[in-house]
């Protein structure tokens, strides 16, 4: 139900326009994947990248559908899932979730899939993702940390996360 949920979330805040951030724009749907990753774990994300991914595609069409971003979002979820379920959430481990999604998804994996579908060389297209998506890290952390700090505590008082902010009721660095 959940994750079902989070589709929902992540549909909705595709309507919020994008914030240009230098030579790229950031959009908001990383977080009702971070949340899903967060409460329903591995499994259970790459499920909803999946689904979140071709409902996107079916309500919102932008081009030919191409299979291997469906496997780039199921990727992206996995990752935060590995690094947010049952774990302590910490800045660091914002950032490394982050760094992770946006390098080696993002930027690695899919100026792969760019290739396939547009044509030209990798290294082109892989320097030119991997700018802008160095770019939207650290604005992506804020994000979710503002995110987190204010839904951990909820979660856990419903008892669909354990407790995870110990008894600084923050997230903290380390």
């Amino acid at each position: 139900v959940f994750a079902a949920l989070m589709i929902a979330a992540a549909r909705a805040l595709s309507l919020i326009p994008s914030i240009p951030i230098a030579h790229t724009k950031l959009s908001f749907g990383f977080l009702a994947r971070a949340m899903c990753a967060l409460v329903c774990g591995p499994t259970m994300g790459l499920a909803y990248g999946f689904a979140e991914d071709i409902l996107g595609f079916i309500l919102h069409p932008t081009g030919d559908f191409f299979f291997g971003y469906t496997l780039s979002t199921m990727l992206g979820v996995l990752i935060y899932a590995l690094c947010f379920y049952r774990a302590r959430i910490t800045v660091l481990r914002l950032v490394v979730a982050n760094t992770l999604v946006n390098v080696f998804v993002n930027a690695i994996v899919g100026s792969v899939w760019t290739m396939m579908v547009r044509g030209g060389g990798y290294w082109g297209w892989f320097t030119v993702s991997l700018s802008k998506n160095l770019v939207t890290i650290v604005p992506k952390v804020i994000l979710l940390y503002l995110l987190f700090q204010a839904l951990l505590p909820i979660l856990q008082r419903m008892g669909v996360i354990p407790n995870q902010l110990g008894d600084k009721k923050r997230i903290t660095w380390f």
